[in-house]
């Protein structure tokens, strides 16, 4: 089965919550005012068995416009960028990371258990996540554990935007949190420097 047509099976359940299918990113997207939600669906088939994942994205784009000035990104990566996606397992128990089919009935199954889940729990939490206070405790609530990760720089480069942004008031210690770990996590001096350039931008940005 191809995966347009598993993506094609979400289309108007989707669409029923207000979600709109962008085709040449394969994503179903919702906008608001000063951002997005975003839902991912990637399927993959093998000759014995097959993969369906979802993922669950909010961006803001105030955000993504400012800390896309100092990282090294496609010309049109910024436009589409993501400020943070989340995969049903860590937003509620109903959903696994992914599920492993083995036959189509499987495959119907695991939409409507999927569906089951947006209503209940998914479809909260990006309208929580929508608001970008919430985001910003989200970010600085997980740090420590981000820390550990890979995709760590563009965590830092968000989290200390939205605090700047959204949390004036911890803004000066939660950058120096996170100036220290990007200091201490063997990051290039480019990385590094491009930091240093966007701290210069915030601490500035009311000027």
């Amino acid at each position: 089965m191809r995966k347009l047509d598993v993506i094609g099976f979400h289309n108007q359940f989707l669409s029923d919550f207000g979600f709109k299918f962008h085709p040449n990113h394969l994503l179903f997207f919702k906008d608001f005012d000063h951002g997005q939600q975003v839902v991912f669906i990637h399927y993959s088939e093998y000759p014995d068995v097959s993969y369906l994942e979802y993922n669950l994205g909010v961006r803001i784009h105030q955000v993504e416009e400012i800390i896309h000035k100092f990282l090294p990104s496609l010309s049109d990566y910024s436009r589409r960028s993501i400020t943070l996606i989340q995969s049903p397992d860590k937003i509620g128990k109903e959903l696994p990371k992914r599920f492993v089919l083995n036959s189509n009935s499987q495959l119907a199954q695991s939409i409507m258990a999927a569906e089951k889940f947006f209503v209940g729990h998914g479809f909260h939490w990006m309208n929580e996540m929508i608001i970008p206070e919430n985001l910003e405790k989200a970010f600085a609530d997980r740090k420590e554990k981000v820390f550990r990760t890979q995709n760590f720089v563009y965590y830092v480069f968000r989290g200390v935007t939205l605090a700047r942004i959204y949390n004036p008031d911890d803004y000066p210690v939660l950058r120096n949190i996170y100036l220290e770990e990007i200091k201490k996590t063997g990051m290039t001096p480019f990385t590094i420097a491009s930091f240093l350039q966007l701290l210069d931008f915030l601490d500035h940005l009311d000027d």
